[in-house]
């Protein structure tokens, strides 16, 4: 999913975050918040995390037209802290009130060291990774994760063990020189796709594997999901009336610069990256030993100037959600 495709047209990523943002409004979703999410989409899509970037919007503006989420939401600070902040979404899309419970934290983080935020009633808040590069941005440690409560999935029953769960989490850590490590994954070692036979037999061979998988799982779970308000009466009542807005999110952030200079830390992040590089085998299949955020930080730099590599399927299914929503494609 998130390979570069071989065969491509360059989208400039201004032209594409104006259609995305015509897309969101037409659809429905409130101004600030469609401006806000197309930006964000078009991050991802500037990383190469194509999954989570443009191709996100069919679905999106289908879950806005049928009110499946609150597209023009009351967003309150149900409680508040010098080191926390525990906000309600009622019901929108999980972006908005989680980049906002994100610059609260920053705020938090920088003047005590450390804060934790939490989001209740929210649909999916999209790669974990667009809150802490945020703070990651302003020279903080950064970790976000996403759940419901009291399981990721509605119902797991007849579901592998292997394939328990699957929330988003991103760890961060700000470098100086050297790209930053961002580890901006799902708990579940497997995808959607990975699935047969095949993959089966691998637990038999691998079972560690799963078992830290499902540990992961049941970890990012209870903090993205009970620990932020999700087994409360008012998300009930949110779900019930928006039914893809079931989840919950965290931010926790802490100052790289808490216990050391923070050059030292990033200085240190530096080295950690450029010795990976420079001392390590890579990986079989593979030219170069990288770490998690390296090759982001490069396709980052080359489309920014270069512009977004698209395949013909993600153009198509651009086109038709432009087409249904009334809306042009500008390339």
């Amino acid at each position: 999913m998130n390979v570069p495709p071989e065969q491509f047209l360059r989208l400039d990523a201004c032209k594409l975050r104006e259609f995305a943002q015509a897309c969101l409004q037409a659809s429905g979703l409130n101004d600030a918040h469609a401006v806000q999410l197309a930006g964000l989409l078009v991050d991802s899509d500037l990383r190469g995390v194509r999954s989570h970037g443009t191709r996100m919007l069919a679905g999106y503006t289908n879950m806005i037209k049928e009110r499946k989420v609150n597209p023009d939401p009351d967003i309150q600070i149900l409680s508040e802290t010098d080191t926390s902040i525990h906000v309600d979404g009622d019901g929108s899309m999980g972006y908005a009130p989680t980049m906002l419970t994100t610059e609260k934290c920053i705020e938090k983080a920088k003047a005590k060291g450390t804060a934790v935020g939490a989001i209740q009633g929210i649909g999916h808040y999209g790669s974990a990774g667009h809150y802490v590069r945020r703070a990651m941005a302003e020279g903080l440690i950064g970790f976000s994760v996403q759940s419901a409560s009291p399981q990721y999935y509605p119902s797991n029953e007849g579901k592998r063990a292997a394939q328990y769960g699957n929330p988003p989490l991103c760890f961060g850590l700000p470098s100086q020189k050297e790209p930053p490590v961002v580890l901006d994954v799902a708990t579940c070692i497997l995808t959607d796709q990975q699935l047969g036979e095949e993959i089966e037999a691998l637990e038999e061979v691998i079972p560690a594997a799963f078992f830290k998988s499902m540990g992961y799982t049941a970890v990012g779970t209870a903090l993205g999901g009970a620990f932020v308000g999700q087994a409360t009466e008012r998300a009930e009542q949110i779900a019930a009336t928006y039914p893809a807005a079931k989840m919950g999110g965290m931010i926790w952030l802490v100052n790289a610069s808490l216990f050391v200079p923070q050059e030292m830390f990033r200085g240190a992040v530096d080295d950690m990256v450029r010795l990976a590089r420079e001392q390590l085998i890579p990986i079989r299949g593979y030219d170069e030993a990288t770490l998690p955020g390296a090759v982001e930080h490069r396709l980052e730099a080359e489309y920014r100037a270069e512009g977004i590599k698209m395949g013909a399927q993600e153009q198509e299914r651009l086109a038709e959600v432009g087409g249904n929503l009334g809306v042009a494609i500008p390339w």
